[in-house]
């Protein structure tokens, strides 16, 4: 079957090939019509690699910025509004019909035999491929090297040991640990990643997360052993809450370098960008003996082909994109998405890992099964309301036996009731819209005379995005917490802020943009000011503004406060106050 697949392929690229001699989907001019692709950082290497293979290419970058990558992402594909080269975090296996209805079925391609086997056997859906696994992340605990080789402390391999430490580096003065405890799905993935090293990804636990899912089964069973072994993490010192970080956080304080370990993720692998200062390396979660130690990871990056291209008029543009996913499917193509090839895991067959690797130590636990998956597919809907409580707990709001009851309430709820909608939205509302709405909400809620509301947009090649403003937009789909988080600024858990300014101040910086400032390099970006009721704004008078996105003139000329008001929350009590009525133009209006 596969090499009538590939017969097929090679006819299919010969009339592609005619279509491109007789100029089909090239532009007027004769030239080839851009390849859009969504990413979150400057994708120069990439351009280059494509233009030395394919000058007649051209690639061109849609901006995204966001606080949820992977639902913006996955609601590309759902409703079928992707770039031409599809970039996503998970295979999204969960959705079979709207994969088939909208990407395109790769398997019969050459490129695919590129990839490790079984990892491309974990992508099939019902014989076909339609994502192809790029990027591995892997999720860990880190230590500070540097500080274990200062004080001849021996890296713990079982939970048993790393008791016995404890005591030792708190007798050197070192601060035994800091926790990412600002993140929801951190918080959730907590107690996942202890039940990995218990049974979740046994044949056992496998089962158990289906049954719970489906209401067959509680939380307890499946989560009541990793939430006492939690408790023991958490007893140490191991593991905390955010009101440990005195307002920083936790890699701020772990790069102070007086800290032993950190959980929930570093920025990068030592304790400055440019490679200088301590080194840290990772650790897996333990389990109580060390046998069932885990590394937790994650295909960062699955690539596919928007399938309107296999449409009549599009032969050009396929053309083009098979060639670019051809090259992202080489180790040339791979390194050229990321700033460092030692920090990855790639798919392909040939990669070997880089010696400078920080995972080079633990590769081989890794490939000899230490690892297992991020867990997250299904349990979308609960799992950001879990975290919360898990984040809770850590903080001490919170019991264990709460948490495990919580869950169960949480699913049933969800089983009985559905994902809970706030709007049900008809139509496609674009970035400058949905900057509107959220200038509504947010400064409804913090009181406001008006918004000044940054958009991240194509700037100077896209080496710097915005992240404070608003990323991608609204699309016909129903209003859940998720989707509000993939347009919000503030994210999960993030605050309203505001600043004071006169008239002439406002429309002053409303012209001048956000500029966002780093590593040697800046970029500007475009302001949208709302003003409640459309009033006209004195010169003279001051007022508040609801901000999003302010640079270091800004905040000195307007005071910056935090108006201690989540986003989040915000946009959930303003349908909910208003009745969770439908998504229209009138709603926008302030």
């Amino acid at each position: 079957m596969k090499y009538i697949k590939r017969v097929l392929c090679v006819i299919l690229c010969a009339v592609l090939l005619c279509g491109c001699n007789s100029g089909s989907g090239a532009n007027s001019k004769g030239k080839h019509e851009p390849i859009t692709i969504l990413y979150s950082s400057d994708i120069d290497l990439l351009k280059e690699l494509v233009a030395e293979k394919y000058p007649e290419i051209q690639l061109e970058l849609i901006p995204y910025n966001g606080k949820n990558w992977s639902r913006f992402t996955c609601d590309q594909m759902i409703t079928g509004d992707m770039p031409d080269i599809y970039n996503t975090s998970l295979a999204w296996l969960n959705y079979p019909e709207e994969m088939k209805a909208n990407l395109l079925e790769l398997s019969s391609y050459a490129f695919t035999d590129n990839y490790d086997p079984t990892l491309l056997s974990q992508q099939e859906l019902d014989g076909g491929i339609y994502l192809l696994p790029s990027k591995y992340s892997v999720y860990s605990c880190a230590y500070n090297k540097t500080l274990f080789e200062k004080h001849g402390w021996k890296v713990p391999e079982s939970f048993e040991e790393l008791k016995a430490l404890a005591p030792e580096i708190e007798k050197a003065g070192v601060r035994l640990s800091v926790t990412n405890s600002f993140n929801t799905g951190q918080g959730f993935q907590y107690v996942c990643n202890l039940a990995d090293t218990i049974d979740l990804t046994s044949i056992k636990g496998v089962q158990w997360q289906k049954d719970f899912l489906s209401g067959k089964a509680d939380a307890q069973k499946g989560f009541g052993e990793a939430m006492d072994y939690l408790q023991e993490w958490v007893d140490l010192g191991f593991l905390q809450g955010s009101n440990t970080l005195d307002g920083k956080t936790s890699f701020e304080v772990f790069s102070e370098g007086n800290t032993a370990f950190a959980v929930g993720g570093v920025d990068h692998w030592t304790q400055n960008e440019d490679g200088s200062g301590d080194v840290y390396a990772p650790m897996p979660y333990l389990s109580r003996d060390g046998s069932k130690n885990m590394y937790i990871t994650m295909q960062s990056k699955n690539f596919g082909i928007n399938k309107k291209l296999s449409e009549k008029g599009n032969e050009q543009k396929l053309e083009d994109a098979l060639h670019v996913l051809e090259l992202l499917s080489t180790i040339d193509g791979q390194n050229s998405f990321y700033n460092s090839n030692t920090t990855y895991i790639s798919s392909l067959r040939e990669w070997e890992i880089d010696p400078k690797s920080p995972y080079a130590d633990c590769i081989d636990d890794m490939r000899n099964g230490h690892t297992a998956p991020l867990l997250y597919t299904g349990w979308e809907p609960i799992l950001p309301r879990i975290g919360e409580d898990i984040l809770d707990y850590l903080n001490g709001e919170f019991t264990k036996e709460q948490v495990i009851e919580n869950m169960d309430t949480l699913r049933n709820d969800w089983l009985s009731q559905g994902e809970v909608v706030y709007s049900e939205v008809d139509r496609k509302y674009d970035q400058k819209e949905t900057a509107q709405l959220v200038g509504k909400i947010f400064g409804e809620a913090v009181n406001a005379d008006c918004a000044l509301v940054s958009l991240n947009v194509a700037v100077d090649n896209c080496a710097i995005q915005n992240g404070d403003g608003i990323n991608g937009y609204i699309m016909p789909l129903p209003l859940t917490d998720e989707r509000i988080v993939s347009i919000i600024p503030t994210g999960w858990n993030g605050n309203i802020k505001t600043v004071t300014l006169n008239g002439q101040q406002i429309k002053e910086f409303a012209e001048k943009g956000y500029t966002i400032e780093k590593n040697g390099k800046s970029a500007t970006f475009p302001y949208e000011l709302f003003v409640k009721g459309g009033k006209e704004l004195s010169d003279d008078e001051k007022y508040t503004v609801m901000v999003c996105g302010a640079d270091e003139e800004l905040c000195t000329a307007g005071n910056i406060q935090d108006s201690g008001i989540q986003g989040l929350g915000a946009f959930k009590d303003f349908f909910k106050n208003n009745g969770n009525p439908p998504l229209s133009e009138e709603l926008l209006n302030w």
